[in-house]
């Protein structure tokens, strides 16, 4: 079986796409191609071939320019199963309906997303919205399957008719995440660390604000997609606590961020988008043993943490409860400990990629 999974949107070394869904398909089919827009050029890694379209700089061209090549590339793939993941490819997949299985993986609710995008003016939010409905359930009904992130973003999909909606979690890799590395941990200062995407939606000021009053070091890794909101970011006087890393790949997580933090923050800000969200963060931080300070604004978060004890819940806005809550863990090593190890057992029996990814071969085997 030939597959082909295209994105525009993500990075080539995307944790859902390649190292879980792609490599997972590879061991079981042997014949997996990804498809991507980044301008690093071709290569194959870990038995993936990686074809690369070329990079637009902006959205637009992104949307108009990139997925036509994307999509004309994966034709000429001629593939048994095409399985796309962004959203700005719902219109120009339809033309792979002509001619093997298409799949929409919906990592998030796309139509939400217009509500909370920020480079969105908030006038046109509500009709973006509409539209983005209106062409999700029409390709929807084109298409041969939908994998979806979250139960709630299935739901959805099943009230638009009767295609195969499959959910498969973003649950973390146990293989790639061991327990955290504690030696040494008593010859540095206390760190906490969040990984991922740097927007102002996901409390980046909370955090910073909350480790410079409780004089804690934080780390950060992942990319800022607004360079008014990392200049402003650099700007606070907490900045000073903060260990700014960028990028970094999935493979390299432990060794720069993980093995160097006592405590995982997220703490996600209330959004349309979140409220019935899964954010791997927090079960990537439980699988390295790793206490969370998870945000109340998000249903799943308050449930596992409730669950696991792996944590304490706060309110992201309130600065002085996120503080105190840190405080708490860097004072109590036996509480600390206790946490981290409950999550751990959790993440080892519960939530990771092995539970998931038979759903992914089960639908590609049922079509």
């Amino acid at each position: 079986m030939k597959i082909v999974h295209i994105t525009t949107v993500h990075k080539r070394f995307d944790s859902r796409i390649f190292y879980k869904e792609c490599i997972s398909l590879h061991r079981e089919f042997n014949n997996v191609i990804l498809i991507v827009a980044d301008g690093k050029g071709n290569e194959t890694k870990d038995g993936i071939v990686i074809i690369d379209i070329g990079q637009c700089d902006n959205r637009i061209k992104r949307l108009l320019v990139s997925s036509k090549r994307a999509i004309n590339e994966a034709i000429a793939q001629n593939a048994d199963i095409y399985h796309f993941h962004d959203p700005d490819l719902l219109i120009e997949a339809r033309k792979l309906c002509k001619f093997s299985k298409v799949i929409f993986d919906s990592h998030e609710d796309f139509p939400k997303l217009m509500l909370q995008r920020p480079y969105i003016p908030k006038l046109l939010r509500k009709a973006l919205f509409l539209i983005a409905a209106h062409i999700e359930k029409k390709t929807y009904r084109k298409l041969s399957a939908i994998v979806t992130a979250t139960e709630n973003i299935e739901n959805k999909f099943l009230a638009y008719g009767k295609n195969p909606v499959v959910t498969v979690k973003n649950y973390p890799i146990l293989n790639s995440t061991p327990v955290q590395d504690k030696e040494n941990s008593q010859n540095r200062e206390f760190t906490a660390c969040y990984v991922g995407g740097l927007t102002a939606v996901r409390g980046v000021k909370e955090m910073i604000l909350a480790c410079e009053k409780a004089n804690i070091k934080l780390i950060l890794a992942g990319p800022f997609d607004d360079s008014n909101f990392y200049e402003q970011m650099q700007s606070l006087s907490g900045w000073r606590n903060v260990e700014y890393i960028g990028i970094v790949e999935h493979s390299e997580l432990k060794q720069k961020v993980y093995s160097r933090s006592d405590i995982g923050l997220n703490m996600l800000l209330s959004a349309p988008n979140h409220t019935e969200a899964i954010p791997i963060k927090q079960l990537e931080y439980m699988a390295e043993g790793l206490p969370v300070i998870a945000t109340k604004h998000i249903k799943f978060c308050v449930d596992v943490t409730n669950e696991t004890n792996c944590g304490i819940l706060v309110t992201p806005e309130n600065i002085e409860e996120c503080a105190n809550a840190i405080e708490i863990l860097k004072n109590d090593v036996q509480q600390r400990e206790s946490m981290g190890e409950s999550g751990r057992k959790f993440a080892l029996n519960k939530y990771n990629w092995d539970k998931e990814k038979e759903k992914l071969i089960g639908l590609y085997m049922t079509l």
